[in-house]
Parts: C-alpha cells; sequence; structure tokens
C-alpha cells in the first residue's frame, strides 16, 4: 500500500517505471568476465576508496547497481554469483520484485527515514506482522534498531534492568554478537576488541560440539554449572546463536538446546536468542520456530534479511520508559520491504518440509559430499549447515587455503567468504533466488576451482 502521495496518474507512472527497471535488471542473467575497455576500474576506484577509508578490500568488488536474481554486476562489466549476500542482507537475491515496488512506493512519501517520536505506518505495519509471525511464543513487543548490533545492545539494556544488580552474561565460544563496545565483549573472537577495554563481564562456555554429539550436552551443562559456582546469583541472561554463523555455522539439536534452556530456567536466568544472521533463512522463519523452542524464548533479536533490525521480548522485559530509544526505526523503503518479505515468505512454499529452503540445504550438502567423495577427494571435506546457510572446508581448512580458493571462486564467478577458525571454512549465505540449472553452473565452477587452487 502506497502511504504517501497518490494518483491514478503516479500509479500509472509507476507500474511503468516499475517495468522498465525490471525488464533493464533481467539484462544481468548470466556470469560473464569483466569488458575489455573497464577492467581497469574497480581496481582504481578501490585503491581511491580505500584512501578514503582507511584500509583496503578482500575483494575486488564494487556493484554497478545491475544484477538479477543470483546475479550481481561489477563496475568492470563482469558478473557473478552472489552467494553471500553482503554477509546476509540479500535473501531474496538481486532487484526482487518486491524491493523495487519496495522502492518505488516509498518514493511517494515525505521523508526518507522515519522514528521513533514520531511515527509512521510502516514500522507500525511491520511490527504487527512481525508480532504475528512469533505468536506460538512469549514475544510480545518489538522495538526497532539501527542495526543488529544495536539491538544486541537493547537486548542487554532490558535484561539489566530488570535483573540489576545481576550484570554478568553468559555467551558462547565462537560467538558473534556485533561490533558496538557491549557486543564485542560478548563476541568469543579476542582478535576483534584488541586494545579496548572490557566493558561487561562475559562468560563463555562451550557450544554443541559435533565431533562428540553425545556428550555436547553434559559438557555445556557442566561448564555453565561451574560458571555459576563461580560467580553467584551474578548473571541475568544466557545468549546465543542457535546457528553460529562467524563459527561456520555451528548448531545443535533440539533436544541440546532444551537441555540448556531448561538448566537456565531452573537457575533464574533468561533465554536470549539472536537471530541478526539466522532470520528466515532455517525451515521456519526463525531458527528457534524451527528447533522448537517457542515456549524458552525470552529475547530475540533479528535483522539483516528483514531489512531492519530490531528485539523481539516479552511483556516481562518491557522496560521502563527512557531505556530504550533512538531516533531512527529505519528508512521507509527498508521498512516497507521488510513487511513485504515476512508476507512474501510465509504465505510462500519458503518453509517446512519440502519447503524450498529444505530443497536449497539437501542439494548443496549433497552436492558438496558428492564432490568430497568422488572429483574432489581430499579437496572438499566437511560439508554442512541448515537453511540457506552453507559452509565447506577445503583442503587443510587453513585461513590460508582457504582465502586462496574463495579469492579464485571470485575470479571464476561466485563470490562467497569465511567463516570459523580452526577450521576455517568457506560459507555461503544463499539467495532464494536460485534454481536448479544455476545450482548446477554453481557446482561445475566450484569443481574447477578445486582444480586450480588445492
Amino acid at each position: 500500500m502506497i502511504h504517501g502521495v497518490h494518483s491514478n496518474e503516479i500509479q500509472e507512472l509507476s507500474n511503468k517505471l516499475f517495468s522498465e527497471i525490471l525488464k533493464e535488471q533481467q539484462k544481468v542473467m548470466a556470469v560473464k568476465p569483466a569488458d575489455e575497455d573497464k577492467k581497469h576500474l574497480t581496481e582504481e576506484v578501490l585503491k581511491e576508496y580505500e584512501g578514503y577509508k582507511g584500509r583496503g578490500f578482500f575483494f575486488n568488488y564494487m556493484a554497478s547497481g545491475r544484477g538479477h536474481g543470483p546475479f550481481t554486476e561489477i563496475i568492470d562489466g563482469s558478473v557473478k554469483y552472489d552467494l553471500i549476500g553482503a554477509i546476509g542482507p540479500n535473501l531474496l537475491g538481486h532487484s526482487h520484485p518486491l524491493y523495487i515496488k519496495a522502492h518505488l512506493e516509498a518514493a511517494t512519501n515525505d521523508v526518507m527515514m522515519c522514528g521513533n517520536l514520531l511515527s509512521h505506518l510502516e514500522p507500525y505495519e511491520l511490527s504487527k506482522t512481525l508480532i504475528d509471525s512469533v505468536k506460538g511464543s512469549r514475544l510480545k513487543h518489538f522495538w526497532f534498531a539501527g542495526s543488529g548490533s544495536f539491538a544486541n545492545d537493547s537486548a542487554l539494556k532490558m535484561l539489566w534492568q530488570k535483573k540489576a544488580p545481576n550484570y554478568r552474561l553468559i555467551a558462547f565460544q565462537k560467538a558473534f554478537a556485533g561490533r558496538s563496545i557491549a557486543t564485542q565483549d560478548i563476541t568469543y573472537n579476542a582478535a576483534y576488541r584488541e586494545g579496548m577495554p572490557s566493558s561487561i563481564k562475559v562468560d563463555h562456555v562451550p557450544h554443541f560440539d559435533h565431533t562428540d554429539p553425545e556428550n555436547a550436552l553434559d559438557k555445556t551443562l557442566n561448564a555453565l554449572k561451574e560458571v555459576v559456582k563461580e560467580y553467584p546469583n551474578q548473571h541475568c541472561a544466557i545468549m546465543l546463536e542457535l546457528v553460529q554463523g562467524e563459527a561456520g555455522f555451528v548448531y545443535g539439536t533440539k533436544e541440546y538446546y532444551e537441555g540448556v534452556f531448561k538448566w537456565a530456567k531452573e537457575n533464574g536466568l533468561y533465554i536470549w536468542v539472536d537471530e541478526v544472521q539466522s532470520f528466515a533463512r532455517t525451515r521456519e522463519l526463525f531458527a528457534f520456530q524451527h528447533f522448537g523452542l517457542d515456549q524458552y524464548v525470552d529475547i530475540v533479536t533479528t535483522g539483516k534479511a528483514l531489512q531492519a533490525c530490531g528485539t523481539f521480548f516479552t511483556e516481562e522485559l518491557n522496560p521502563k520508559p527512557g531505556l530504550i530509544a533512538g531516533t531512527f526505526n529505519g528508512s521507509i523503503a527498508a521498512l516497507n520491504a521488510g513487511n513485504k518479505i515476512v508476507r512474501y515468505l510465509t504465505e510462500g512454499n519458503f518453509y517446512g518440509e519440502n519447503g524450498r529452503i529444505q530443497q536449497l540445504e539437501e542439494k548443496f550438502i549433497s552436492k558438496l559430499n558428492h564432490l568430497g567423495n568422488t572429483t574432489c577427494k581430499d579437496k572438499i571435506g566437511y560439508a554442512g549447515g541448515v537453511g540457506t546457510m552453507i559452509s565447506f572446508e577445503v583442503g587443510d581448512a587453513s585461513k590460508e587455503t582457504t582465502s586462496a580458493f574463495i579469492k579464485k571462486l571470485f575470479e571464476n564467478g561466485i563470490v562467497s567468504f569465511l567463516a570459523g577458525k580452526d577450521p576455517v571454512r568457506v560459507r555461503f549465505l544463499l539467495p532464494l533466488a536460485l534454481t536448479d540449472e544455476h545450482i548446477d553452473e554453481i557446482f561445475s565452477i566450484i569443481e574447477k576451482t578445486a582444480a586450480e587452487v588445492l
């Protein structure tokens, strides 16, 4: 629905513009090398940008703004499969009709950004859609934030206020929570906070151990018991990603999470689930729904694929006035798109048994395993993941080998990224725009790249 100015003439022009944009974007539909007369452009622009930014870039990638489905065009004219989606936001792929519609409808509005003090219909409608999507849980409210890190900051503030003065937090080894002053302490990788003072007290315990699944729960529970024994009556909550993205898509079982969560409840701790990356990417809209944990969650943070970020919380955790605020809910276009995306995903054939997300998961993992057992034996090892979050190991799974592989993969036409440490994995965040024909070509490129690098 258009909430700004509208008339029959505006609608006709908008429909025509929508059609023309889509027709032009649909011309970008296949992998291709750089144009001879543009080969220099990407490197030159990125070198200049490096001076402004203060650091270099991992890939020679500068988008042209042209792309369609799983394909993205770079300013040198080359076209590649985008299997990382800006580390998560672009779940639907490039130039999806919903994205185009959201932009055009937002253009009829009188402002670009809307905020908390003076609201608009877009955040109201998206909030309603989101709360409807978690009806099986005790989550009753949603508060917008400017990023996933800020959504996590809001969650932490709510928990602290409710449990004051119990300010310690339990998180998990290999966790990633964001780049804010608070969330960098929750993040497990010490290299991400080098030179920083400790701002909050966080105790990290082992996550699910795939190498010893039978004893994984006991290992975690034993560590939890030691933590609360060392710091009695000092913790407010357990915070975790059900699917650890930065770790290379590490995740447990329903039984494992239920064991952890029941222990948390017995010990008076709230349960905070970070779904900034996993939102919309498992076999249900939320990972906590995928694992059947609706009854346990007290606070859930989300972002990325939603095109907006924010925090779900129960009535019990509803904070006192003044604790959480902020100028922006987000852009009109992004909030409009978020509402369309949730409805599109939940009304379409994406979730549940035999949904498209399950099909993508099974196709990628089975094809990776097939390569590892045949033409890429000793070159591709572990392959796994859940939903559209897929990872695999190449060669000795070192950072050097994996970096070389994904850079050659980039040259050959696929954009991916790293994840994890000891082992380091190739990470895909698959777009839903992939067809089976695309997948066949992608695996031909992976096989070619493995032969060239490993």
